[in-house]
């Protein structure tokens, strides 16, 4: 009979067991991280995604995001509810239009609000002598997006300064086109956003008239991160801590000792040069909670210019 004492044979045993034990751990599947297709324009509103993916922490909270750079802001509610993205950053007008057309897209995060640190406002085309907003009247004038926020904030603004938007050519122009439709004289006037709008500034190739933004109510969300409804409810952890990864971005951007790669990301993200993006001035408002109250003014102009016909309550659009 062995002894108890026999130390090599209880040893033996001892390490088989173990080996059996590690040999179970590793069996043991790793919980995958949930994948994210994030479809976004190349404006700085995004800087906190573009942080949270290159400082990894979107993956620190188990998200596996893929950023994808969008045309503008007009195909992204198709692409969410055809899955080719799961998260977009539409405008809210472009959201309310989709939703009305029976898309059901919810906010599952903010980006900003205004009143913003950035530089935006129409630009008209060195040499055409536009000066103000009823001067662009019978002219030609480039927007990033038909139904956009910016093609509906610069309609309201030439309304509110006494002149009939429907007598300016509103023509569909994406923000990195800008500058060269104006040298080329396709277009008599832009309205834009930094980065680009003081790109097009610098070069010469514009002049501001005013600003589009002097028209909205403080607190209001210039872009949204949104959904499906039947995703979000699908993934309300991956929500959570698509919120928190924004949350930790906010933080990092705050810090002024990170400017430089904040500045880095910007550049990588809106595939602007280096040199450009060290120029611009960061967003200083970041908050990804996006609230019903930010998106009572889209409603109401969108109302107002005919882009829907309803009256959606803003709370139903933005998922708690």
């Amino acid at each position: 009979m062995q002894s108890l004492f026999d130390t090599s044979a209880t040893m033996k045993r001892v390490t088989a067991a173990m080996c059996f034990v590690g040999l179970g751990l590793s069996a043991t599947p790793a919980i995958a991280a949930t994948k994210i297709t994030l479809l976004y324009t190349a404006v700085n509103a995004f800087v906190g995604s573009f942080v949270a993916e290159d400082q990894g922490f979107f993956a620190e909270r188990g998200l596996d995001v893929d950023l994808s750079l969008a045309q503008n802001g007009s195909v992204i509610s198709a692409a969410l509810v055809a899955d080719s993205a799961q998260i977009g950053g539409p405008t809210p007008t472009v959201l309310l239009q989709a939703n009305e057309q029976g898309l059901d897209l919810v906010v599952v995060a903010g980006t900003d609000f205004y009143p913003q640190s950035v530089s935006s406002g129409v630009l008209a085309r060195s040499g055409s002598g536009i000066a103000g907003a009823p001067g662009l009247v019978g002219h030609k004038v480039g927007v990033p997006g038909i139904g956009g926020i910016i093609d509906v904030l610069t309609r309201k603004w030439v309304q509110s300064s006494g002149a009939d938007y429907r007598k300016v050519d509103w023509v569909e122009l994406q923000f990195p086109q800008m500058g060269d439709a104006l040298k080329a004289d396709l277009v008599d006037a832009v309205a834009s956003v930094d980065p680009f709008y003081t790109r097009i500034v610098d070069s010469k190739a514009g002049y501001p008239i005013g600003t589009y933004a002097a028209i909205i109510p403080n607190g209001t969300i210039p872009v949204v991160y949104a959904s499906t409804r039947a995703w979000a409810v699908k993934n309300p952890e991956a929500v959570r801590n698509f919120r928190a990864a924004l949350d930790d971005a906010t933080a990092y951007v705050a810090d002024k000792a990170h400017l430089a790669s904040v500045r880095d990301s910007i550049a990588k993200y809106t595939k602007l040069p280096p040199q450009v993006a060290a120029t611009l001035r960061l967003p200083d408002n970041l908050d990804a909670h996006a609230t019903a109250a930010g998106l009572r003014f889209w409603i109401g102009v969108s109302r107002e210019q005919g882009l829907i016909k309803g009256n959606p309550d803003p709370a139903s659009l933005v998922l708690p």
